[in-house]
């Protein structure tokens, strides 16, 4: 008889549970219309920003003096904008751009947002070097939430400089508060549970409790809000590069998109704008519902 069972064998069991959850969300997945409609947006734009080089019939980079401003056609499907680049060629690829700082910025903030939720969350109102230390850092936050999240944002670009790097650490930036909060409160009523003590008798250090057995279960909220979050972050590359302080031309990207064809629209010339917002619209309704989803399906009354 094999004794490596998943009762015996802890990598087993840990296999069996993760596709014990992945099947469970399948089966939630099923039922619920904003998971599906939310996944399905992110992974079209996703495939299609892969597939981009093979679908595009144009250069996404490349001015053509003789096509400008030409409407949606044949050999244009969505027509030409002011420098005569291919309008669909650019939508297809700007999602590289627009996900690939958004997925950077959401992870490097949620990855720091846990780490100081959970820090601040358990030491919180506690006395020492540690309940001192997470009371100042939550002022500090309290203080960055004081601004609006976009001026903070240009400000950053304008110091820092304005290229692809630069917008991460922005977008970063306003959006690490927001795991901060969400995993702090979490961990308020967490580390009150009785498994904490049980695990503070068990000779473990504070330290190791807030790290090891706390913030691993006050990690949910967080989790269904990367994807609100990722739509935000997609929002604010595209708001910064809609004023000139993002990504630069010719760089296909959807907010850059929109700023080039916002000045020809009261000329009639709609088509340079209005693709591009449509395509930023899509992609941001779609994490929202993605994160919608994801929030119901963690949420054991609604399953």
């Amino acid at each position: 008889m094999n004794e490596h069972t998943s009762g015996s064998d802890p990598i087993l069991g840990l296999a069996d549970d993760r596709w014990r959850t992945l099947r469970s969300l399948v089966v939630f997945a099923k039922r619920n219309r904003s998971l599906q409609f939310g996944g399905a947006i992110v992974l079209l734009w996703t495939a299609l920003s892969l597939l981009a080089p093979f679908i595009s019939r144009y250069s996404p980079t490349e001015p053509r003096p003789n096509e400008v401003l030409q409407p949606p056609s044949y050999a244009h499907l969505l027509g030409t904008d002011t420098n005569g680049m291919d309008i669909l060629s650019r939508m297809l690829f700007a999602p590289r751009v627009d996900l690939g700082i958004a997925l950077a910025a959401t992870a490097l903030a949620f990855s720091v947002g846990i780490v100081v939720g959970g820090f601040t969350g358990y030491f919180g109102g506690r006395g020492g070097a540690f309940g001192y230390a997470s009371n100042v850092i939550m002022r500090v936050v309290d203080i960055s939430l004081a601004f609006p999240v976009f001026v903070i944002a240009l400000a950053l670009v304008a110091i820092l400089g304005q290229n692809v790097s630069n917008v991460i650490l922005a977008v970063f930036f306003v959006g690490t508060p927001v795991f901060i909060w969400l995993t702090r409160s979490k961990v308020l009523s967490v580390r009150e549970r009785t498994f904490v003590e049980a695990a503070r008798c068990s000779g473990n250090t504070e330290m190791r409790i807030a790290f090891r057995h706390v913030l691993p279960n006050s990690l949910g909220a967080a989790l269904t809000q990367g994807s609100v979050i990722m739509g935000f972050s997609i929002l604010v590359t595209a708001g910064l590069s809609f004023v000139g302080a993002g990504v630069r031309i010719p760089t296909p990207e959807w907010g850059l998109m929109i700023s080039e064809g916002a000045s020809t629209v009261v000329s009639g010339r709609w088509w340079p704008a209005l693709f591009p917002g449509i395509a930023l619209l899509s992609a941001v309704f779609g994490f929202s519902l993605l994160g919608d989803g994801l929030r119901a399906y963690l949420d054991p009354r609604q399953r």
